[in-house]
């Protein structure tokens, strides 16, 4: 009974299996006879072609904008190929709302004009309204990449486009011109146009017209056109000498136009500018004290008078020394003639009284470097005042004879192979003490005849006989004077000397001949310490008893003086970078109403990215002259943008 049921359970499986397997044979040939049915003529993607071919293919956007402008001139299918290919159905989507104003806009400006179209309309459809200007085209080419950076800032950028809308075509033929001179442009349109159409009338070179606006780039706009447009009235009455005083000195040379302008102008080119500039720098806190008093024409006749006396280093070598000559004459020149430019600096301060300058200024003209150390070390000193005012310069040479004694002793004293006649020298000077301090105490004292009667065994010939210091010592004895160290020692050593060979004689006059021999040998040792002493006095260091200022002095003549110095400006301006030019002339330029830019790296933006950009390390003025005259936008541009955004931001744009 099992088993039949167990064979009747296999044989349904087999049945059903069967009947499973009978179903799909049908079902295959039932598709077979349908796909035989189907006419064999049938077009391919005809009627009876499936419902995924039977779709039409997409269209190609730059076919349909080609084909919308097929019959437009060739320049327009160019243009319209060009953005087609680039921007495709972006392109078509602007073609359809701004027309080909907007495909214009969008070759111009690039992907910042998709993002202008996309984000700010107002401001794209603002820009697409010049752009049929060829100028304002250009210009937008131009500064694409500072529009890129100015992406993410909405206010400068709505002030940086409604500026460029509501220039005037004048003003934007310009700007195309001059790229990077758009924001001077935009500061003071009106005021740069009519510069450069004057510099045109009057012939002036395409070169020179780039120089002027390199001129204007220095001048800061942060604070509004201001500043600008007092350059531009500077360049617009003395352009040329304006010009020419940049290219020796920079922004200095300018900012020296813009203060003495009617004084250069006055010279007639009786004098080099560059000389000119230097007299007028050095000495310019003088001329602007004069020049409230007195007429532009008549500080150029005393700059000729100091050229035709050749005085021209010395009166450019300090300040005040033109001072000196218009104020003293014969005087003020033959002081710096002989003492050189530092006289004008040590009669500055303790000597301005009217009596003691004119006694200071016949000391140097009489007595020159001398003169210098001793005015100078002796300043402070009341007593030293008082004689010069007195006696004049006749007291500056025994002054200055025993200043140097401490010095000649330290000489002597440092030789290592003394012999008896410079052993008998040193201890004699040492001995004596002399100093400046004493022989003023002296003529205060007793007069100048008192000082100039003093022995000197440096001087005289006759001071090299016998018996000299001994008779001379009497002299000063009988006068009623009391005699100083020095002349008791000498004369006391001249009478020993002179028994010392009486008694030689005895044995022989060559014994004689000896004694006067040692005699003469330590008074020339002495006048020999002296002289080194005295040569080299202005040389010494504060430490060694000596005034830092006249050791100043002392180096800068060493290195030429100032005047060659600064004749060499214009090789030291291919070494200075623009901030350090900015900084040169900073000080000159405030005082004639003119503030400069500063030059400082600039924080800009890209694609969220902070971006610095700087002037290049090392560039100077023919680096913002290059970028004023090239057809492109570079870093002078954008930092000039900046200052010009800047005010705008402030309130400050319009002032």
């Amino acid at each position: 009974m099992v088993c039949w049921n167990r064979r009747a359970i296999e044989n349904k499986r087999v049945i059903m299996k069967r009947g499973l397997a009978l179903v799909l044979l049908l079902s295959a040939l039932s598709v077979m006879l349908k796909l035989a049915a189907r006419p064999a003529s049938a077009p391919r993607g005809g009627a009876g072609a499936s419902h995924l071919a039977a779709e039409p293919a997409a269209p190609d956007p730059a076919a349909e904008l080609a084909a919308r402008y097929e019959s437009a001139p060739a320049s327009v299918r160019e243009l319209v190929d060009r953005v087609g290919k680039r921007f495709g159905r972006r392109a078509l989507e602007i073609d359809r709302s701004d027309g080909q104003q907007g495909l214009e806009l969008l070759d111009r400006l690039d992907l910042e004009a998709v993002f202008l179209q996309e984000k700010r309309p107002v401001e794209f459809r603002r820009l697409r309204a010049i752009v049929g200007d060829e100028s304002a085209a250009d210009l937008l080419g131009h500064w694409r990449e500072y529009f890129g950076l100015k992406r993410a800032d909405q206010v400068d950028r709505a002030i940086l486009i409604d500026e460029i809308a509501a220039l005037s075509p004048g003003p934007r033929r310009l700007a195309a011109r001059y790229p990077s001179a758009l924001p001077l442009i935009l500061a003071e349109p009106q005021g740069v146009c009519a510069l450069v159409e004057q510099a045109q009338s009057r012939g002036i070179a395409a070169a020179d017209q780039a120089d002027m606006l390199a001129v204007l780039s220095f001048v800061s706009l942060d604070r509004g056109p201001g500043d600008l447009r007092r350059a531009l009235r500077i360049l617009a009455r003395h352009g040329r000498l304006a010009l020419q005083a940049f290219r020796l000195q920079g922004p200095l040379g300018f900012g020296l136009v813009a203060r003495y302008a009617d004084v250069f102008a006055a010279l007639e080119g009786s004098l080099p500018l560059d000389q000119a500039l230097i007299l007028a720098r050095v000495n310019s806190a003088y001329l602007d004290e004069f020049l409230r008093t007195h007429r532009p024409e008549t500080a150029a006749t005393h700059l000729r008078r100091v050229a035709e006396a050749g005085l021209i280093a010395e009166a450019g070598g300090c300040p005040g020394a033109l001072r000196l000559v218009v104020e003293l004459g014969a005087l003020g020149e033959r002081a710096l003639r002989v003492a050189g430019a530092d006289a004008a600096n040590v009669l500055d301060g303790a000597y301005r009284e009217p009596v003691l300058e004119r006694q200071a200024v016949r000391a140097l003209g009489e007595h020159g470097p001398m003169a210098l150390y001793i005015l100078d070390k002796y300043a402070d000193d009341p007593g030293f005042r008082a004689i010069l005012r007195g006696w004049g310069p006749a007291v500056v040479p025994p002054i200055a004879r025993a200043d140097v004694m401490p010095e000649a002793v330290a000489r002597m004293a440092a030789k290592p192979d003394r012999g008896l006649a410079e052993t008998v020298a040193l201890a004699t000077l040492f001995a004596a003490g002399e100093s400046g301090q004493g022989v003023i105490r002296t003529i205060e004292r007793d007069g100048l005849d008192r000082a100039l009667g003093l022995a000197d065994p440096a001087l005289s010939f006759a001071q090299f006989l016998p018996l000299y210091d001994v008779v001379h010592l009497g002299k000063v004895v009988g006068r009623g004077y009391a005699p100083t160290n020095g002349e008791a020692l000498w004369g006391l050593i001249d009478g020993c000397f002179v028994i010392a060979d009486v008694l030689a004689l005895a044995a022989g006059p060559e014994g004689a001949l000896a004694g006067a021999g040692l005699e003469r040998e330590a008074k020339a040792a002495v006048r020999s310490a002296v002289r080194e002493a005295a040569e080299t006095a202005a040389g010494r260091t504060a430490a060694a008893g000596t005034s830092q200022r006249i050791f100043r002095f002392w180096s800068v003549r060493k290195a030429g003086g100032v005047f060659r110095v600064l004749s060499r400006s214009s090789e030291a301006l291919e070494r200075l970078d623009l901030a350090a030019l900015s900084a040169a002339g900073n000080e000159v330029c405030s005082q004639a109403g003119l503030r400069l830019g500063t030059w400082k790296p600039i924080s800009l933006v890209r694609d969220g990215v902070r971006v610095i950009v700087a002037i290049p390390p090392g560039r100077g003025l023919k680096y913002v002259s290059l970028q004023i005259a090239s057809a492109g936008v570079g870093v002078v541009g954008f930092h000039k943008m900046e200052e010009h955004l800047a005010a705008r931001r402030t309130g400050r744009g319009s002032e």
